[in-house]
């Protein structure tokens, strides 16, 4: 069952890496009180800084929520961190749900045109796991929405 792309180790991103230190500096603290700040592992931002890896996308989750920051700001993709919050936040798997049914069709038929196979959605509403970066980003182009609508964190369907 694919959870992650074939090629997935640990994606890294200059841009994002810069991000990150960038927020800390705006922070003006350290890494560690960084971490603690956004509620994840030293680690991550150690990681984040020092090699430029892309953390999980629970993670990734909790440093937007945190700051009030978008996706594509926090894995500056743009400097424009034009964001707006829901006051209902729901989950991956509710909002994959709806968006299938406002289409009125099939997992089966999303999934042949990723490159994913079909039974990963079931997998992830079954597990209530969330895909990689690599696969929300498909997802969310076929529906042309953003990720941060995917997961629930807004209402706004695009960036």
């Amino acid at each position: 069952m694919a959870r992650f792309p074939d090629e997935y180790k640990q994606r890294t991103s200059l841009a994002f890496q810069k991000r990150i230190l960038e927020l800390i500096d705006e922070q003006n603290c350290s890494k560690k009180n960084f971490a603690l700040l956004v509620k994840v592992n030293k680690e991550v931002i150690t990681r984040a800084t020092v090699y430029a890896i892309i953390p999980s996308v629970r993670s990734l989750i909790k440093i937007a929520d945190s700051l009030d920051l978008s996706f594509p700001y926090l894995l500056g993709e743009t400097d424009e961190n034009i964001f707006y919050k829901t006051d209902n936040p729901t989950t991956f798997h509710i909002r994959i749900e709806e968006l299938r049914k406002e289409r009125k069709t099939k997992y089966s038929i999303i999934a042949a045109k990723m490159s994913f196979q079909k039974n990963s959605f079931y997998e992830w509403l079954r597990t209530k796991s969330i895909p990689c970066l690599e696969y929300l980003e498909e997802i969310a182009k076929y529906f042309s929405i953003s990720i941060d609508y995917l997961l629930g964190r807004t209402d706004e369907r695009k960036n």
